[in-house]
């Protein structure tokens, strides 16, 4: 295997345990002919894309390049490409081995050569002429702020740089080579550069410091050895503190006689700036002025520095709380992390609701005039169409913190058909007063949902707007009538839907529960979550609900009725679920602030850490009970949405997942379906050694498939049932309210087009926050476990999860270095993902349980869990 084949094969990058069958094969596929551009770090080649193979769980390209060797890729490493550039026939006869097989794929090969050789000349032509116009692309789009981080498309990089053609793909792709080796000014976008083809600018204060620290370290100045004796100082008075302080509730203590001088500031600027998320793809201008100077403090003499090391450095140095979210500080998510009563941004939020609120259009002159980014609806433009439900219960049942309350049940029996019934699943209704104009609806399609974190919420409305208008409950609390989008569907004696509605109603009783309280009225076994370090010291408080006994009987109706439905529509796919345990944690207090988002210029330590609780769970856990009921109320009101588009001929998104595909044997899949239990779940590590493909879930317009719901062909799916926190589920609900105000118009506020469009922004989104929400919960985990480890007391009557644990194989072993590899896993007792380092000659299958121990945790801008084989398998 070559350097470059072997740069490329061993894809960790973002890799994790499939926890789902919508979670799997998120990577998409790039045309077979196309020419693109592979990069690793500072390697980098042209290509063209021969085909691809699946392989442990991921789609592989197979692209030719240059030098005639046969590149495996995985689609995130192409970060440029033109597509079409050699025929399809002439790709399928080129083959995909690592060397050609007859005569027929050499000749197609050497064809396919002459076409690459011929781009690579037009593009180093393109590049020779990007040299003579001699432009300085960073000053002329940099941000005018010089701390803001600024944008450009390559589109508008190659009409600056380039005269010749600035258009054409040889322009575009030198226009790339051109930025891609400036990576002091530009950085390429983090979430999909091949779609996005959109660079970040670096802040030019960023540029100017790196600069000031690089001329440091390579003079040896006095202001950094200045600095350097200074943290030796800090960093063992730190260590001293965190360990007499560590079952402490967290604090932060300010050292007055210690100040930081601007030079010391700047160091500590652009170590903060080093530890930030980049993919490896190209040369990281921060990591040789790090290593230098955390070398030269010489307390981290044992460990290699990376981003591991720097955190910890930053953390002692009373830059960082030991608790800190990295995660959360990530430039793609642009949450506000400031407290609070300090954010300018929730201010300004907060603000724009008042205004909003208080000019509310009442005369009839303003309300012919269109609606601009900060009016609200000045009456609900549905208000004739309500459905009034009168005094018919409806139940808001949720967890005891829920925040945010977008949906209730309500049953009502059929009493000329015995045995059949309708529920109605409520759901709040924001698009009575938000228009799709208003700058807090522009505001929730930046950020696409609410952000649940172990240490913060960021939810995605106002919580000013959504708390007193907008969630459940808001207005009936004040005696007045709850709009909402209601999802209606009816069930017969036979567990068959047989009739279905949408329309805009008006409740007026909402009984509120919680999941736990009901499942005990009801007699049900609720979640039974797992909590390996010991249950939680004060766990939620639960009230029991104020219901009456005709409210038990609907709340049993109901259960009734989708056990029913449920068992029918298994007839009718009969999918299997399979789900990895999965863990997080508990905090008793939100939010968890951690450092200072303001630069402090006195030095400061940390002592204790969060009072938190571990928790284990899985959808096989969650889906019990009074959660099971509402899962299924909530499936099936997106069900109906779709059925309703449909039947009207309105234009909308459905969410659609293909069944799993077998490559080696199709009777994996029906080994699988005789292994179900009664509710569809299949062991997760069978489900691994099955070697299934589960195909990427798309947007689609039309009704297509939901296979792992049991949706079949030409229902589809439509998600309308939470719009509070999701702005997909907004597009929905506005598209319906256009629907019942205009029913025999010709076109839709939202268009196919539009939605098609916006399809490729829901995706990217939805990859986007499942990767920072599973890195999230992995950070915090595994800083639990490193505590809990490292602790220099521990009682001795605490319970240790950790003395007896069992792994199983989630994907093949890859080198590590000459002497081992390292093998991925899944600790199913702590809920979390790990690597086995094992010699180099051992061989463990796929799905095989395994005894290991705990080797390492490293908690960096990834934590790693590191394990060791122990005992027998």
């Amino acid at each position: 295997m070559t350097e470059t084949q072997a740069a490329f094969v061993n894809d960790v990058e973002d890799a994790d345990p499939g926890v789902g069958p919508e979670d799997d094969s998120s990577d998409s596929i790039i045309e077979a002919g196309s020419l693109v551009e592979i990069r690793k770090g500072s390697i980098y080649s042209y290509g063209i894309v021969l085909g691809h193979s699946y392989v442990n769980g991921r789609i592989w390209h197979l692209s030719l390049i240059s030098s005639g060797e046969v590149i495996q890729h995985v689609e995130a490493d192409a970060y440029i490409g033109v597509p079409r550039m050699a025929a399809r026939d002439l790709t399928v006869r080129a083959g995909t081995g690592a060397t050609p097989m007859d005569r027929i794929e050499t000749n197609a090969r050497v064809e396919i050569l002459k076409y690459l050789r011929e781009a690579e000349t037009a593009i180093n032509r393109a590049f020779m002429a990007i040299g003579r116009k001699n432009v300085t692309l960073y000053n002329k789009v940099q941000a005018k702020d010089p701390d803001e981080w600024a944008s450009v498309s390559l589109a508008m990089a190659a009409f600056i740089l380039c005269d010749w053609k600035p258009e054409s793909w040889p322009t575009l792709i030198a226009a790339h080579k051109y930025i891609m080796s400036r990576p002091l000014e530009f950085v390429p976008d983090i979430k999909s550069q091949r779609l996005a083809l959109m660079y970040d600018v670096r802040p030019k204060n960023h540029v100017i410091k790196l600069q000031r620290v690089m001329d440091m370290v390579r003079t040896r100045s006095p202001e950094l050895e200045a600095f350097i004796e200074k943290a030796r100082g800090l960093i063992l008075n730190a260590r001293e503190k965190a360990s007499e302080s560590v079952d402490e509730p967290p604090s932060r203590v300010v050292i007055k006689d210690i100040e930081f001088s601007l030079d010391d500031r700047t160091i500590l600027d652009v170590l903060h700036l080093a530890l930030r998320r980049t993919r490896n793809i190209s040369i990281d201008p921060f990591s040789g002025v790090v290593t230098s100077i955390i070398k030269r403090i010489g307390l981290y003499a044992h460990k290699v520095v990376d981003d591991v090391c720097l955190r910890q450095f930053l953390v002692e140095m009373g830059e960082m709380a030991p608790w800190e979210d990295i995660v959360a500080q990530r430039k793609e998510l642009n949450l506000d992390l400031m407290p609070g009563e300090e954010s300018q941004r929730l201010r300004d939020q907060d603000a724009l609701v008042k205004r909003s609120l208080s000019s509310m259009r009442t005369s009839q002159e303003k309300a012919k005039q269109p609606l601009g980014p900060e009016d609200l609806y000045d009456r609900d433009p549905v208000e004739h169409l309500r459905h009034d439900f009168g005094s018919l219960p409806v139940y808001v049942i949720d967890d005891v913190s829920a925040e945010e309350l977008d949906d209730g049940l309500s049953v009502e029996p059929d009493l000329n058909e015995p045995g059949s019934a309708w529920i109605h699943v409520h759901i709040a209704d924001p698009t009575a007063v938000l228009p799709p104009t208003h700058a807090v609806s522009e505001a929730a399609r930046q950020i696409g949902s609410s952000a649940y974190f172990i240490h913060r919420t960021w939810p995605m409305l106002p919580p000013s707007l959504t708390h007193n208008r907008l969630s459940l409950g808001s207005y009936s609390r004040k005696g007045e009538p709850e709009p909402v989008l209601t999802f209606s569907f009816k069930v017969d004696a036979e567990g068959r839907m047989v009739d279905y509605d949408v329309k805009a109603g008006l409740i007026r009783n909402v009984k509120r529960a919680d999941y736990d309280s009901v499942d005990r009225l009801l007699g049900n076994r609720g979640a039974q979550f797992g909590y390996p370090f010991g249950a939680p010291q004060t766990p939620e408080v639960s009230h029991e609900p104020v219901l009456e006994t005709r409210d038990v009987e609907n709340i049993r109706l109901m259960d009734d009725l989708t056990r029913r439905f449920r068992q029918r529509n298994r007839q009718t796919l009969n999918p299997f679920v399979f789900s990895a345990s999965m863990a997080t944690l508990l905090a008793n207090t939100k939010p968890i602030h951690g450092a200072p988002t303001t630069p402090s210029w006195n030095a400061s330590y940390y002592r204790g850490f969060p009072n938190l609780t571990y928790q284990v769970y899985s959808q096989k856990i969650v889906e019990r009970g009074s959660r099971l009921l509402v899962a299924d109320c909530m499936k099936t009101a997106s069900r109906v949405a779709s059925r309703w588009f449909a039947a009207k001929g309105v234009p909308m998104l459905r969410r659609s997942a293909r069944p799993p595909i077998a490559f080696e044997d199709h009777r994996d899949i029906e080994r699988l379906v005789a292994r179900m239990d009664e509710d569809g779940f299949v062991d997760h590590a069978e489900f691994l050694q099955s070697n299934l493909h589960v195909p990427p879930v798309e947007y689609v317009l039309e009704p297509a498939i939901h296979w792992s719901m049991g949706i079949p062909e030409g229902e589809g799916y439509v998600r309308v049932t939470s719009p509070l926190r999701r702005y997909n589920d907004l597009v929905a609900h506005w598209q319906i309210k256009d629907a019942l105000l205009r029913p025999n118009a010709s076109t839709r506020l939202f268009t196919p087009g539009w939605l098609t469009t916006y399809a490729t922004e829901v995706l990217a989104n939805e990859k986007l926050w499942k990767y920072s929400e599973r890195t999230h919960r992995t950070q915090w985990t595994l800083m639990y476990i490193k505590r809990f480890l490292d602790h220099p007391n521990p009682p001795s009557d605490r319970v240790n999860p950790l003395q007896s644990l069992s792994a199983y194989i989630t994907k093949p072993s890859h080198k590590r270095d000459l002497l081992t590899n390292q093998v991925p896993c899944h600790v199913p007792s702590l809920g979390i993902s790990g690597t086995i380092v094992t010699p180099k000659t051992t061989n463990i299958p796929i799905g095989q349980y395994v005894n290991v121990r705990v080797k390492d945790i490293q908690v960096g801008l990834k934590a790693v869990f590191i394990l060791e084989l122990c005992g027998g398998a």
